[in-house]
């Protein structure tokens, strides 16, 4: 969801963006927080000491309004230890000021350093406790906050003549809003939002809004429940005088039941057709990415949208923050619910595991539903990544916003290599098995690009070392070029490549197709398994080929291709396998220094060609079934022999070496 559309430019546009042109939806949120090169405030040190507990529970009973972004009122945080533990560490921003902190109801000192909140608690291992702490200020404006903020936006919406605020806490300014622990692997078991805002406006947050209390003083509290295990920068607070626009969705594995849509929209004339437009395309989606993936992990609550003037979308958990609407971006911020959402990130150099599945799931579901779109997205996906030669999906610098969210590589290549490990499998039902699979195995939790690996692993019984070490820690992209040549119903065939970082990553082990036009038979594909820079293979009975007509016809790989070259002169011969072997002949010794027996198990009469390894014709002869070859003054080295049967004009081709 991120890129480098600048928020602030939305801001002052104050309308909702209806996207023509392809938009990389999270990428244009998240990735606009480029001001400071990192953001997240711990050290290394009390990182390790946050570690030593686990949060179970985020309550925010927080006053807030859609006039501004100011925050007051209450978080409580239910943990438990998890070692020996000395100080409770949490982040909160220094601009908001702590009136009093509270260990399980009882007021506590605490220590603290600009954003670093140290509360003493000295407890063993296995202790629950409570924190409650109550706060009040302003959140940093993006202008003025060095690590590229802000938490919270309010901004004027000139069609709906009205001001609306909104949270954004990816990746690291949930602490701009609320006191929290900003580490990934740290799933929160549930949370709740009960906000208070004036009675004109309604509040969209996570999970099923339980209760909605007029305080009969101008001001209405919204309280919403997640019930589902939570990150937390997908907790969430959008601020508005929405109109509330529903519909529902009827995924296939709840029979007679539905999957509540609950979208808090603006309700002017000018906007609502085309919001509700895209609004009616989500039960569709959902239901699509409930066949693919699984059952809605949410489906216990709802999904919903809240309309914001932000350039893209965020990925809130059963609430998503959105501002442009195209179905591309709406179905990448769904898709989030499965791959982000139900399975987290452990680390953000593995935010492909979110960011890579929710751009190729656009794909799918142009594939299902658009299919003519299907083609061109993925070519614009694979000329985006090859505008540049470098560049691998997984990272380490892992607080620079920007590379987190990095259009070409994150989205883009990281969309485009789920494509070819889908070609690897080379088996739909398997793949999608898989997916579905590895969204059981690691329900509520967080995982890494491995993770999924070795479940692609144990399910296909394919080793994909090549493929993770290749594209997703590789970096680059081959150039492929072919040659030809047809031997009556036979060909031989050629395929090379070099790679646009070798130094890097010099060779590509993926599979590869190419299409064939046959005479008399129509075009044909055919995959080939490429193990080096070069790879000859001969292939039988095929039909008369009068042209290659491309390399990877399907756009399986991200590459660039030369135009087939038809060599008459050349004959395959390096990677001619045992599979390959016509037992009708036998060649012994092989190799030799001087003579080769040639026996044909079938009598007959039957022509000889001998050929160096360039292709050049070195002696023709006619034999009947056995023939001793002198090969005495042939220079060191591999030669190929093509045998014909004058019968049949069956061809058999096999290697000699001349020692």
């Amino acid at each position: 969801m991120k890129s480098a559309l600048i928020l602030v430019l939305c801001l002052f546009i104050g309308v909702v963006i209806s996207a023509q042109e392809e938009l990389q939806s999270c990428a244009h949120v998240k990735g606009s927080k480029t001001v400071g090169a990192g953001i997240k405030t711990l050290t290394p040190l009390e990182e390790s000491e946050a570690n030593k507990y686990d949060i179970h529970y985020y309550q925010l009973d927080l006053n807030m309004s859609n006039l501004n972004t100011d925050v007051s009122g209450t978080a409580s945080i239910h943990a438990k230890t998890l070692n020996n533990l000395d100080s409770v560490v949490l982040e909160l921003f220094p601009s908001l000021v702590i009136s009093e902190v509270r260990l399980n109801g009882t007021p506590t000192p605490y220590n603290r350093t600009n954003s670093v909140l140290k509360i003493p608690i000295n407890a063993v291992a296995n202790y629950s406790f409570i924190i409650e702490v109550d706060y009040a200020g302003t959140p940093p404006n993006p202008g003025s906050n060095p690590f590229g903020g802000s938490g919270v936006t309010s901004a004027y919406v000139a069609s709906m003549t009205d001001r609306i605020t909104w949270t954004v806490s990816c990746p690291f300014l949930a602490h701009e809003w609320f006191p929290c622990k900003q580490i990934l692997k740290d799933k929160a078991d549930s949370s709740a939002v009960n906000i208070t805002v004036p009675s004109t406006c309604k509040v969209g947050s996570n999970g099923v809004l339980e209760n909605v209390v007029d305080l009969g003083n101008g001001t209405t509290r919204f309280e919403w429940k997640e019930r589902n295990p939570i990150l937390y920068y997908l907790i969430c607070a959008t601020i508005a005088p929405y109109t509330e626009y529903t519909v529902y969705a009827h995924p296939t594995q709840m029979p007679g039941d539905s999957v509540l849509i609950q979208n808090y929209i603006y309700g002017n004339a000018s906007t609502l057709p085309s919001i509700t437009a895209q609004c009616d395309l989500l039960p569709s989606f959902l239901e699509l990415y409930s066949d693919l993936y699984g059952l809605y992990p949410f489906s216990n609550e709802k999904y919903g949208q809240c309309v914001a003037p932000l350039g893209g979308g965020m990925e809130h958990q059963t609430m998503t923050t959105i501002g442009v609407f195209e179905k591309k971006i709406t179905a990448h911020e769904l898709s989030h619910s499965w791959w982000g959402d139900h399975i987290g990130i452990a680390s953000f150099s593995d935010v492909w595991v979110s960011e890579g599945f929710a751009t190729y799931s656009e794909f799918l579901m142009l594939e299902n539903m658009y299919p003519s779109e299907k083609a061109p997205l993925m070519s614009a996906w694979h000329s985006a990544v090859k505008s540049a030669p470098s560049g691998s999906v997984w990272f380490t610098d892992t607080l620079n916003i920007s590379r987190i969210y990095n259009s070409r590589l994150t989205y883009k290549k990281g969309a485009s290599i789920i494509n070819t490990l889908r070609h690897i499998v080379n088996n739909d039902n398997l793949f999608f098995q898989t997916l579905h699979d590895f969204q059981i195995q690691f329900h509520d939790s967080v995982a890494i690009g491995l993770d999924l690996k070795n479940t692609f692993e144990v399910a296909t019984g394919i080793d994909l070392t090549n493929f993770f070490q290749e594209w997703y820690f590789g970096e680059g992209y081959p150039t492929y070029a072919s040659r030809w040549n047809a031997m009556g119903n036979n060909l031989v065939l050629e395929i090379t490549h070099t790679a646009s970082m070798s130094s890097v990553t010099p060779t590509f082990t993926n599979p590869i197709e190419i299409k064939f036009t046959r005479s008399g038979l129509g075009d044909t594909t055919i995959r080939f398994d490429i193990n080096s820079n070069s790879n000859q293979f001969f292939i039988e009975n095929i039909g008369l080929v009068t042209a290659v007509v491309s390399i990877d016809p399907n756009n399986w790989i991200i590459n660039n291709a030369g135009i087939p070259v038809n060599d008459p002169t050349f004959v395959a011969y390096a990677d001619l396998s045992e599979s390959n072997i016509n037992e009708e002949i036998s060649i012994f010794p092989n190799p030799s220094e001087n003579l080769v027996s040639i026996e044909m198990k079938d009598q007959g009469n039957y022509n000889l060609l001998v050929f160096d390894t360039k292709g050049k014709l070195l002696r023709t002869l006619l034999f009947e079934s056995n023939y001793l070859l002198n090969i005495e003054n042939f220079t060191a080295g591999s030669y190929l022999i093509e045998v014909i049967s004058e019968k049949n004009s069956e061809q058999i081709v096999r290697r000699i070496i001349k020692r």
